[in-house]
């Protein structure tokens, strides 16, 4: 007897309940930092001295398998595209070993800090690369060639390809089969692909990986990720079995097409609602209803939805001429902060490096190994390190969790509709300045009567039974009233770049406050 459609049928109908939508965190735990590039190393320091005492629930880590050596492109030495061009399934890049990698989710795990990987398996190598004789060779010295494509380090062979043809965006079938940018398209539908993809990722989920970030996904078939899906072993966090994995895709739906493809087989990420985002911090267009609005008739459609601030490819889309830690840090922070106050989705905050020519890798020394991050220097941003997002992240984030967006506000008689005022349910509460003027108006608000620290700026500390917060940012107090008003003042956006604004810390524009920074 045949069970294979019996099999196919069992997973469409059971995968509502499967747990392709759990980010297995803690309960008290809802945010994301994606570590772009950081080596292995300096993520288990990170996840032991930041991540897991300012308890943030999980970080993505960049995409972890053997991938091409490309010395020099566009430009630049060692760009950062190279890691999503996969030649084996070796655990061996520029940012760490396997054995690294093992105790890097160890000590995250053991801090209460769940390990997410990039999973790159839509494609290999592009075939643009290995000249006429069409060899290239991997940055752990595997050989492959494109011309051929006999790939031995992920053990496919011609057969496991999909024949070249052009990519046509309006066509699904051409979308899911032909290549993308001139990457050697993988054919998913072979039992030979699933089983090889998902022996690498059960042997991740072995170590204690708790889901992937599924690179490319909108150009695979949904019923071979279902296929797939199904292989995958369930997640073990220090010894204790727990649930299956989390997948977030990576589809880019402009006009919501391929919803009903993608919606069940895993959480999406949200590329929709961070256009106009974008544009209100960075530009001061469109306006705060329009965000509002995208989040109320929302077009990805998935159980779970991860709320992106940036990543690898939009921050290069939204700064094309660069990102530093000028005016362009500084509006980061303000996107950051909105999506760790607004979203009842998963919040997915990036931090990686600044550049001035949109390939340019890490930073990295003069033999090309990449630079500890951890003193945040040498061109490493940190935006997690940000001292209010930390505390927006412990005291408001991991509060309000799903609490709804209530009580919106924007364009009120004495405001412009680049400001906005909302509630979370009955426990927070955030004003947003994405304007150059200055806001000051009076809110109707359900939170206590009591003096509150204002979470932008510091944090209550029982111990002093006050606000505290760091050098560089003055506290920031707002008290409501008995009545439940509140005056609120803030200053206007900056968007100059005369000001470094991680060095001299401008007053943030924004003022988030909970039940949790309120002075007893």
């Amino acid at each position: 007897m045949d069970f294979a459609p019996v099999y196919f049928m069992l997973v469409i109908f059971f995968h509502p309940t499967m747990s392709q939508f759990d980010t297995g965190m803690s309960e008290d735990r809802r945010v994301i930092v994606h570590l772009f590039e950081w080596p292995f190393d300096a993520i288990k320091e990170e996840c032991k001295n930041v991540l897991g005492p300012q308890k943030f629930g999980g970080v993505l880590v960049a995409p972890i398998a053997e991938n091409l050596l490309v010395q020099s492109s566009g430009g630049v030495r060692r760009p950062w595209w190279e890691i999503y061009q996969p030649l084996s399934w070796n655990i061996q890049t520029r940012k760490g070993n396997e054995q690294q990698f093992k105790e890097m989710v160890e000590v995250c795990n053991k801090n209460n800090v769940r390990v997410y990987v990039d999973a790159v398996f839509n494609h290999a190598v592009g075939r643009v690369w290995g000249g006429d004789s069409g060899d290239v060779v991997g940055v752990g010295g595997t050989h492959a060639n494109t011309k051929t494509e006999d790939y031995p380090g992920l053990g496919y062979t011609e057969a496991n390809f999909h024949k070249p043809c052009q990519m046509n965006f309006n066509d699904k079938t051409s979308v899911r089969y032909c290549t993308l940018y001139d990457l050697t398209d993988v054919d998913h539908n072979q039992g030979h692909v699933q089983q090889k993809i998902a022996s690498f990722l059960n042997k991740l989920i072995d170590f204690g990986v708790a889901g992937f970030r599924i690179d490319a996904a909108k150009h695979m078939w949904p019923e071979d990720l279902r296929k797939i899906y199904g292989m995958l072993k369930n997640v073990s966090v220090n010894g204790v079995p727990s649930k299956g994995c989390i997948w977030m895709l990576e589809v880019i739906d402009d006009n919501g097409e391929y919803q009903g493809d993608y919606k069940n087989v895993g959480a999406e990420y949200d590329f929709e609602c961070l256009k106009p985002i974008t544009q209100v911090f960075k530009k001061g267009e469109s306006s705060m209803s329009n965000i509002n609005n995208c989040a109320k008739y929302p077009r990805y459609l998935s159980q779970k939805v991860v709320a992106l601030t940036a990543n690898q490819d939009t921050q290069r889309g939204t700064w094309p001429n660069g990102f530093s830690n000028s005016d362009s840090n500084g509006i980061q922070r303000g996107i950051d902060a909105f999506i760790l106050a607004y979203t009842k989705e998963i919040p997915n905050i990036y931090s990686g490096y600044s550049y001035k020519n949109t390939n340019s890798g890490p930073p990295m020394d003069d033999s090309e190994k990449i630079t500890s991050p951890l003193n945040c220097t040498n061109g490493w941003t940190c935006e997690h390190r940000f001292p209010p997002h930390q505390w927006i992240v412990k005291f408001f984030t991991n509060y309000v969790q799903d609490a709804p967006v209530e009580n919106w506000q924007s364009n009120w008689d004495d405001g412009t509709e680049l400001q906005a005022a909302f509630t979370r349910g009955k426990k927070g509460f955030a004003v947003f300045n994405a304007d150059t003027k200055t806001l000051k108006h009076t809110f109707k608000v359900p939170l206590s009567p009591g003096v509150y620290c204002d979470l932008a700026t510091g944090y209550y500390s029982p111990e002093h039974q006050n606000c505290r917060g760091t050098s560089g940012i003055t506290s920031r107090k707002v008290e409501i009233k008995s009545d439940g008003t509140v005056e609120v003042s803030l200053p206007g956006m900056a968007r100059s770049s005369s000001v470094n604004l991680r060095d001299t810390v401008a007053e943030p524009a924004y003022l988030v406050i909970s039940d949790r920074s309120k002075i007893l």
